[in-house]
């Protein structure tokens, strides 16, 4: 895992909003979400493998599900946590919601 301080110096963050932020290293071919407040501050991540789910929720929902990697955990939290997991969840429906505003949503059919 990186340090923070690794991190810092070839980061490109452009602020999404208050709670999150997109961060790329200089020379990765991905973008990460830094945790911008919160219990999770500083937190460095990488969505993988997003899916929507083939069926339906008790809510009557399609949930998403995806895999992550913390690329940087500053303040040692539990990123293995059901809490962890439901935060960078919402985070990512609000991504999705957004590039779906925007007509940037590429959805590949497996």
């Amino acid at each position: 895992m990186n340090k923070q301080n690794e991190n810092s110096n070839t980061d490109q963050t452009k602020t999404q909003s208050k709670r999150y932020a997109f961060a790329q290293r200089q020379g990765d071919d991905f973008s990460c979400i830094k945790i911008m407040d919160g219990q999770y501050e500083g937190i460095i991540y990488k969505y993988n493998n997003v899916k929507f789910s083939t069926t339906e929720n008790a809510d009557g929902q399609i949930p998403l599900k995806f895999t992550y990697d913390v690329m940087t955990n500053p303040n040692e939290e539990d990123v293995k946590s059901d809490d962890f997991r439901n935060y960078i969840g919402d985070i990512l429906v609000e991504c999705v919601e957004e590039q779906l505003k925007k007509g940037k949503l590429q959805i590949d059919e497996w």
